[in-house]
């Protein structure tokens, strides 16, 4: 291959990488082929190989793109810096979470479900694709801030739990979890459209969070508790 500059290839590779995000929209993540980026991407099955050496080096670049868009720690900052009590900050950032989720299902949301199915049927590929992963911490963030604030109103004296912190540990994230499973499942592959109930992830979370302070024991009346 001729000499090219490093902008020349950086190109090509953020080229095939658009085309490869594309196809992940469309297509399960564990069962997309080499010859569905080539199709996509426009770029000869000779050629794609001169900028990526295999499948999951694509895939690589492909999760590390959406986790560099999926950072979000400096809007939990707003939310924390600006709210002026637990119970405000801890609704304020569920509510951010059902947003996220609902602007992000088809790309975040989908490609972390269809990776722990990947990962499930190929445990070879789930080494070397974890290795050079960059990791995004900005979900983990929000669950540490939004602990934070129950840790400080339970130190205060604002809330008084009902259950223990290991057990509203375990509900919370067990439910976030089958809240993005459920969410994903419907808007990315048409299940439950029997039932003909269509998940709204705002609500769902807002549900959620409302679940979470009643047994945080929320002191104030309703409308202190609901704002």
């Amino acid at each position: 291959m001729p000499k090219v500059s490093h902008e020349y290839v950086q190109e090509k590779k953020n080229s095939i990488l658009e085309a490869a995000i594309t196809v992940c929209k469309v297509k399960p993540l564990y069962d997309i082929t080499m010859r569905d980026i080539i199709k996509a991407s426009g770029v000869s099955q000779g050629g794609i190989y001169r900028y990526y050496s295999d499948l999951d080096e694509i895939l690589v670049d492909v999760i590390n793109q959406v986790n560099a868009n999926a950072d979000y720690k400096h809007m939990i900052d707003g939310i924390t810096d600006t709210s002026n009590s637990p119970t405000k900050t801890i609704i304020k950032l569920f509510n951010f979470l059902g947003e996220y989720m609902k602007e992000n299902v088809s790309t975040v949301g989908k490609i972390q479900f269809e990776l722990t199915i990947l990962f499930a049927n190929n445990p070879e590929r789930e080494k070397k694709i974890l290795s050079s992963i960059y990791e995004n911490e900005s979900g983990q963030y929000l669950m540490q801030q939004i602990f934070q604030s129950i840790h400080k109103g339970i130190s205060s004296g604002y809330f008084k739990p009902e259950v223990s912190m290991e057990d509203l540990s375990t509900f919370m994230m067990t439910s976030i979890d089958g809240i993005v499973r459920d969410v994903v499942l419907q808007k990315c592959y048409g299940m439950f459209s029997n039932d003909q109930v269509q998940f709204d992830e705002i609500r769902l979370m807002n549900t959620l969070c409302k679940s979470v302070l009643l047994l945080l024991g929320t002191k104030g009346g309703k409308d202190e508790r609901w704002e």
